[in-house]
Order: structure tokens, then sequence, then C-alpha cells
């Protein structure tokens, strides 16, 4: 069956999806039959408590090489900021260390539009690394969905590191390797 509302050809780049997922990176939780406790519904002390809240280092798509990372701040009161990308957004908690989050960065470029980012995370034993799955769907600005993408991301909390660590790399950071420059068109 044909579904008029999904365009087969996108005139949206994986890029800019992706530029929107960095804005993160990352959205809502899988569908379960049990209610999760909203950010908004929690006590602002169980939230502060939740792994989840703090600085993080996010790779956004493991798979991608050239994707740029980016630094976000899930906040103790449920918001969700990313203020390189300039999007803001929603998480809950769905376990001890467990949380589902929703971002809607507006596509700017070409035609204009959104992107609506749902992830998981889980917080790994330690506390200082997450990883978990994020689909991007970007729709246009009269509503129409023009793709989706599936992807994996990880992140690391980022820590107040020493000044005695002057002249080194921040450890733990991702690496990337960046995308060559697009053709330039040649001018008569």
């Amino acid at each position: 069956m044909h579904d008029d509302s999904t365009r087969s050809a996108s005139t949206v780049s994986r890029r800019a999806a992706l530029a929107g997922l960095g804005a993160g990176g990352v959205g809502l939780a899988l569908a379960t039959t049990a209610r999760h406790a909203s950010a908004q519904d929690a006590t602002p002390t169980a939230m502060a408590g939740h792994p989840i809240v703090g600085t993080w280092i996010i790779d956004r798509d493991v798979a991608a090489t050239t994707e740029v990372p980016v630094v976000v701040v899930f906040t103790a009161d449920g918001g969700f900021i990313d203020p390189g990308q300039g999007v803001a957004g929603v998480w809950e908690a769905t376990g001890p260390r467990s949380a589902a989050m929703t971002i809607i960065p507006f596509v700017e470029r070409g035609a204009g539009g959104y992107s609506v980012v749902r992830a998981t995370w889980e917080v790994e034993e330690g506390g200082d690394s997450m990883s978990g799955p994020a689909s991007v769907t970007v729709v246009t600005p009269d509503g129409m969905v023009v793709t989706e993408i599936q992807l994996s991301s990880r992140a690391t909390r980022l820590r107040v590191d020493p000044i005695e660590n002057g002249g080194t790399a921040l450890a733990g950071f991702p690496t990337w390797t960046p995308a060559p420059p697009a053709a330039a068109t040649p001018t008569p």
C-alpha cells in the first residue's frame, strides 16, 4: 500500500538529518505497556539523582566516522539542551539507569522543516558512559515525512579536567575523520 505522506526520494541529506540529531542526537523510548514516570511528574530529588543528569559528549552515529560529536546537557528537571546546535528537548526516566528523550530540531536549509529525534539511553554501571538506539524522522513544513533513519549513539560524561592536564587531549573524547570539502562550483 502506498502512503502519499511519505516520499521515497529525499531532498534532505543524511548529513542534514544527523545535524538534526545532534541536535542529537537522540529521542523517545520504545513503546512499552507500562507507563513510565515522566520527568515533569517525578520529584525534583528523584530526577536529580538519575545518572543521566549532567553534561555529555555524544557520538550521534557510531557508524559515521565523519560526524562531529556534540556536547549536551540533561537537566535535573527533565530538560535537554544542545547549545551548539541550538536545540532543546525533554527526557524521562524509564528505569534506574535508563531514559528516553525527544528533541525537535528545525531544518533551516533547503525547503526547511523539522526532525523528530527519539532515543533511549542506558547509563553504564560506572555512570561515565551510556549508549542506545535513536530514530530521526525528517518532516517538511507541511507535515510530510521525508525520511527516517535508525542509528546507534554513545556518550561519555564530561568531567572537570585538571589544569595540570593542559596541553593534552581530553581523555575519552570521541575521534572523527573530517568530511572532505564539497566540490566547488567553478566561476566563469
